[in-house]
Protein backbone atom coordinates (compact mmCIF):
# COMPACT_ATOMS: atom_id res chain seq x y z
CA UNK A 1 0.00 0.00 0.00
CA UNK A 2 1.36 3.39 -0.96
CA UNK A 3 1.96 6.14 1.57
CA UNK A 4 -0.76 8.38 0.08
CA UNK A 5 -3.28 5.53 0.37
CA UNK A 6 -2.45 5.05 4.05
CA UNK A 7 -2.78 8.80 4.59
CA UNK A 8 -6.21 8.80 2.91
CA UNK A 9 -7.41 5.90 5.07
CA UNK A 10 -6.20 7.57 8.27
CA UNK A 11 -7.84 10.89 7.35
CA UNK A 12 -11.08 9.04 6.51
CA UNK A 13 -11.09 7.26 9.87
CA UNK A 14 -10.46 10.54 11.71
CA UNK A 15 -13.35 12.20 9.85
CA UNK A 16 -15.66 9.28 10.73
CA UNK A 17 -14.77 9.51 14.40
CA UNK A 18 -15.23 13.30 14.48
CA UNK A 19 -18.66 12.97 12.82
CA UNK A 20 -19.58 10.23 15.33
CA UNK A 21 -18.52 12.48 18.19
CA UNK A 22 -20.63 15.37 16.93
CA UNK A 23 -23.69 13.34 15.89
CA UNK A 24 -25.47 13.28 19.28
CA UNK A 25 -25.34 17.07 19.40
CA UNK A 26 -26.63 17.73 15.87
CA UNK A 27 -29.02 14.82 15.33
CA UNK A 28 -32.73 15.54 15.19
CA UNK A 29 -34.91 14.46 18.08
CA UNK A 30 -37.77 13.78 15.70
CA UNK A 31 -38.28 10.19 14.57
CA UNK A 32 -37.13 9.13 11.13
CA UNK A 33 -39.45 7.93 8.36
CA UNK A 34 -39.57 4.31 9.51
CA UNK A 35 -40.28 5.21 13.13
CA UNK A 36 -42.89 7.77 12.05
CA UNK A 37 -44.64 5.18 9.86
CA UNK A 38 -44.68 2.71 12.77
CA UNK A 39 -46.15 5.38 15.05
CA UNK A 40 -48.80 6.28 12.47
CA UNK A 41 -49.76 2.60 12.16
CA UNK A 42 -50.00 2.34 15.96
CA UNK A 43 -47.30 -0.31 16.09
CA UNK A 44 -46.00 -0.45 19.63
CA UNK A 45 -42.31 -0.71 20.39
CA UNK A 46 -42.82 -4.20 21.80
CA UNK A 47 -44.06 -5.34 18.36
CA UNK A 48 -41.57 -3.29 16.36
CA UNK A 49 -38.61 -4.76 18.24
CA UNK A 50 -40.00 -8.26 18.84
CA UNK A 51 -37.74 -10.00 16.35
CA UNK A 52 -34.16 -8.89 16.97
CA UNK A 53 -32.67 -7.12 19.94
CA UNK A 54 -30.35 -4.37 18.80
CA UNK A 55 -26.87 -4.30 20.31
CA UNK A 56 -27.11 -0.49 20.43
CA UNK A 57 -30.80 0.41 20.85
CA UNK A 58 -31.34 3.98 19.70
CA UNK A 59 -27.59 4.21 18.97
CA UNK A 60 -26.64 4.47 22.62
CA UNK A 61 -25.14 2.54 25.50
CA UNK A 62 -26.61 3.93 28.68
CA UNK A 63 -28.53 7.16 29.06
CA UNK A 64 -25.79 9.72 28.57
CA UNK A 65 -24.32 11.51 25.57
CA UNK A 66 -21.07 9.70 26.31
CA UNK A 67 -22.88 6.40 25.74
CA UNK A 68 -24.17 7.65 22.39
CA UNK A 69 -20.68 8.71 21.29
CA UNK A 70 -19.21 5.41 22.47
CA UNK A 71 -21.83 3.38 20.57
CA UNK A 72 -21.22 5.35 17.37
CA UNK A 73 -17.43 5.06 17.58
CA UNK A 74 -17.68 1.36 18.43
CA UNK A 75 -19.98 0.83 15.45
CA UNK A 76 -17.46 2.55 13.17
CA UNK A 77 -14.59 0.45 14.53
CA UNK A 78 -16.53 -2.81 14.09
CA UNK A 79 -17.51 -1.86 10.54
CA UNK A 80 -13.93 -0.93 9.64
CA UNK A 81 -12.57 -4.16 11.10
CA UNK A 82 -15.10 -6.18 9.10
CA UNK A 83 -14.27 -4.26 5.91
CA UNK A 84 -10.51 -4.70 6.38
CA UNK A 85 -11.04 -8.39 7.17
CA UNK A 86 -13.05 -8.96 3.99
CA UNK A 87 -10.52 -6.99 1.93
CA UNK A 88 -7.66 -9.03 3.40
CA UNK A 89 -9.39 -12.33 2.60
CA UNK A 90 -10.26 -11.25 -0.94
CA UNK A 91 -6.73 -9.98 -1.58
CA UNK A 92 -5.22 -13.17 -0.14
CA UNK A 93 -7.42 -15.35 -2.38
CA UNK A 94 -6.46 -13.37 -5.51
CA UNK A 95 -2.77 -14.18 -5.15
Amino acid sequence: MEKKDKYLIIVGIIICIVVAGLSPFIASGDPDGLEKSAEDANVGEDVAYAFVESPFPDYTMGDSVTGEIFALVLGIVITLLLAFGVAYIVRKNKT
